[in-house]
């Protein structure tokens, strides 16, 4: 094949099909595979060829190893099965706070923050990249405190996005702490560079997995102003414009319970469940997306003992964190519990459904 003994069209067909793994590998054969691959065009068709073909997805997690004091990435391949898988491998994340949320994936790339410090990473070919912080100019006695932050692609732009929810508060000596105002934050990602948009937003609040890509537009949970409870805080990556959908009448914060936002066959799931010795988790399904009035509720899982907190849904299974930091997951028919033997520091797991991807970080500070 390298000395053209396939038509260039033949071999691409041929390289498009193997894995991110195969293909580093492959860059390395002669200079034209080198080209061929390294071409943007390549990377998307093969980018597209790998979400296409669903089959090819993989669980990507993050959780923090205590007795190494670092936070890693592993992949759990497409069947989850028992006691017997174990993740293959481990990419050591270059920060060392275990409370890192993890947003995306686009194109294969992924967010890791701790709403202080944002990265991100392509776990497919080892590669990170430090967001740059913000530089704006607050008056003076003002301070800024990041609520949330998102991340997304834009196709229209062709760039992707972080998107940086933050508060401006007043810290005084003889009056305390004051609330001033909400500012949202965009730092497009082919200049590095952050830009302030003119935009009114509710305050937004913070629990694990209540952050979610999803659809073309990124999702918080937040206070709900005008009809005095809560809502989810959508925004469109390409349009930048903001959207605020109510949550079903059964959602009184504060009321005890935490909310996760998840992806569920193709729509939003929203999850209440109080993390506690028996836990129960009750799934809320938007079957029609945007509109309030669409909130059905599913089905409750549980009471689980000893399970604090859902992580993905994956298929027919439900993806939980145990209290003892361990993976479990919960069939949704059934709901019987399967245990792996995969351990985390306590709250500290996260999950993706992830196809792996040749798209490169290759602006701003890389991290080998």
């Amino acid at each position: 094949m390298a000395s053209g003994i396939f038509p260039e069209e033949v071999v691409r067909e041929i390289l498009l099909m193997l894995p991110v793994n195969s293909l580093l590998r492959c860059k390395s054969v002669c200079k034209t595979w080198y080209t061929l691959i390294t071409k943007p065009s390549f990377t998307t068709a093969h980018h597209n060829c790998n979400a296409a073909l669903k089959g090819n997805r993989c669980i990507l997690i993050k959780r923090f190893l205590k007795g190494s004091n670092k936070s890693v990435l592993s992949f759990l391949s497409d069947e989850i099965s028992g006691d017997d898988h174990f993740p293959p491998t481990e990419i050591t994340i270059p920060h060392s706070n275990h409370f890192l949320q993890m947003l995306g994936p686009c194109n294969g790339i992924v967010c890791l923050t701790d709403h202080r410090d944002i990265i991100l990473c392509n776990p497919s070919i080892r590669a990170f990249k430090v967001v740059p912080a913000p530089s704006f100019n607050y008056p003076q006695g003002l301070f800024s405190r990041t609520l949330g932050v998102g991340f997304g692609f834009d196709p229209h732009s062709n760039e992707y996005k972080v998107i940086r929810i933050a508060e401006l508060h007043e810290d005084d000596e003889s009056l305390g702490y004051s609330f001033h105002s909400v500012k949202v934050e965009i730092c497009d990602m082919s200049t590095d560079s952050w830009r302030e948009i003119a935009a009114v937003v509710p305050y937004v609040w913070y629990f694990p997995c209540s952050e979610l890509l999803f659809n073309g537009a990124f999702h918080w949970w937040a206070d709900d102003e005008d009809h005095g409870g809560e809502s989810m805080l959508s925004f469109h990556i390409s349009t930048e414009v903001f959207q605020q959908i109510r949550l079903p009448s059964v959602c009184a914060f504060p009321d005890g319970n935490e909310r996760a936002f998840l992806a569920l066959n193709e729509s939003i799931a929203l999850i209440l469940f109080d993390a506690s010795e028996q836990t129960s988790f009750d799934i809320w399904l938007m079957t029609e997306y945007g509109v309030a009035e669409s909130w059905t509720k599913l089905i409750t899982i549980g009471p689980l003992v000893q399970v604090e907190r859902p992580i993905l849904f994956w298929k027919h299974e439900l993806l939980l964190e145990k209290a003892n930091g361990q993976l479990v997951s919960c069939n949704l028919k059934s709901q019987r519990l399967k245990e792996f033997q995969v351990y985390g520091a306590q709250e500290s797991f996260r999950a993706v459904a992830y196809s792996e991807s040749l798209v490169s970080i290759n602006r701003g500070s890389d991290i080998s």
